[in-house]
């Protein structure tokens, strides 16, 4: 009888255990996301490297930029919060995809994990250059029109230092990773991740021969002191035997301002023959800023310094400098009408030929940003 009582408390608390781990509700997805459009005109002189006279002139441009995301929670008996997103480019182009779909797990006590397409801890900790419109640095290359000579035709804007002026770099694409971030301590937390595959956005990434791997650490902050809001960030990140960078971001704010920005220093770590046919990406870039908010109304202004060694037995160094002043008016339910100007100058090592020549391009951007 004893052992009839046992058995039938063991399979009731069985049941009772069962039934408290799938308490919580199933995760249901919601729509959110973004549309932005633009309309700017250019004018960029970059002088073509096969022509002596080819310029380009004033152009009207147009730009997109939508996402829709899917995303959902739920939090399990235990405390634990499971959430699910994913983002889908949905401007009208033939390579429409899913860009990123990941899991985050998090409790107040363990921090988050988050497995899946994702970016690296850098990207996502990094405090940058205040900014009150969805325009970065490299979002501006692409508006000088296209300069047409009897043998090329070319339509970017070519920035002496890579794509962006790196002072953003990623890692690669969003293949599968592991992301760590812990607890916030006072304002301060850490955090770490690893992909085994970062050339592409693969969604099985296996570390193999002459494959490159990734991973990032580092640590932020965010609180403030005597009235003054702080954001800091300080990262490293490295790419296989390519090349790594060091990060660190600063924003101060108060009554309404903003000022701060990012430093970045990169490293090539490459070696043998790869040092006299490939470019090298050892250098610096550094970007800083102020922004005013009031009411529905914002206002920035930015510069960004590039600069790296490019091509072995070549002299001097690639140099990036850029500029832009923004301005942006909140309509309510997250509609927003934007302006901007830019200006951009690269300088490419060696002297003497037309493809070494600088090149500057400049321009007003006016969008409207809706977020849902």
């Amino acid at each position: 009888m004893k052992k009839i009582l046992l058995g039938t408390t063991a399979v009731i608390a069985l049941g009772t255990m069962t039934t408290e781990a799938f308490a919580a509700d199933k995760i249901a997805l919601g729509l959110g996301g973004f549309m932005k459009h633009y309309v700017g005109i250019g004018k960029n002189d970059e002088v073509a490297s096969t022509s002596s006279a080819a310029e380009r002139g004033k152009d009207i441009g147009q730009k997109s930029n939508t996402e829709v995301y899917f995303t959902g929670s739920t939090t399990l008996d235990n405390g634990i919060k499971v959430a699910a997103r994913i983002e889908m480019e949905a401007d009208g182009a033939a390579t429409n995809n899913i860009d990123r779909s990941y899991l985050t797990v998090s409790s107040d006590a363990m921090g988050s994990v988050v497995v899946g397409h994702a970016p690296h801890y850098s990207n996502s900790s990094a405090v940058r250059v205040p900014q009150v419109t969805g325009l970065d640095w490299g979002d501006t290359d692409g508006w000088g029109g296209t300069a047409t000579s009897s043998t090329t035709t070319t339509t970017t804007f070519a920035n002496a230092t890579g794509t962006g002026s790196r002072v953003m770099d990623t890692l690669g694409g969003d293949s599968v990773k592991l992301k760590y971030t812990s607890p916030s301590f006072s304002g301060f937390s850490v955090g770490a991740s690893y992909s085994a595959a970062e050339a592409g956005n693969a969604s099985e990434a296996r570390l193999v021969v002459a494959a490159q791997d990734g991973y990032s650490y580092g640590a932020s902050y965010s609180g403030e002191m005597s009235g003054v809001g702080i954001s800091a960030s300080l990262s490293h990140s490295d790419v296989d035997t390519d090349y790594s960078f060091n990060y660190a971001g600063l924003n101060l704010s108060m009554a309404g301002f903003t000022v701060g920005g990012g430093y970045r220093d990169f490293e090539d770590t490459r070696s043998g023959t790869l040092l006299t046919t490939d470019e090298r990406q050892d250098g610096n870039a550094w970007e800083l800023g102020v922004a005013y908010k009031t009411g529905p109304y914002s206002v920035a202004a930015g510069y960004l310094s590039a600069k790296r060694s490019g091509q072995s037995g070549i002299a001097g160094d690639d140099k990036d400098t850029k500029w832009s002043v923004a301005a942006a008016y909140d309509l309510g339910a997250s509609v927003a009408l934007t302006a901007n100007y830019y200006n951009a100058k690269a300088n490419l090592e060696g002297t003497g030929t037309e493809a070494n020549k600088a090149r500057t391009i400049s321009g007003v951007i006016a969008g409207i940003e809706v977020g849902f």
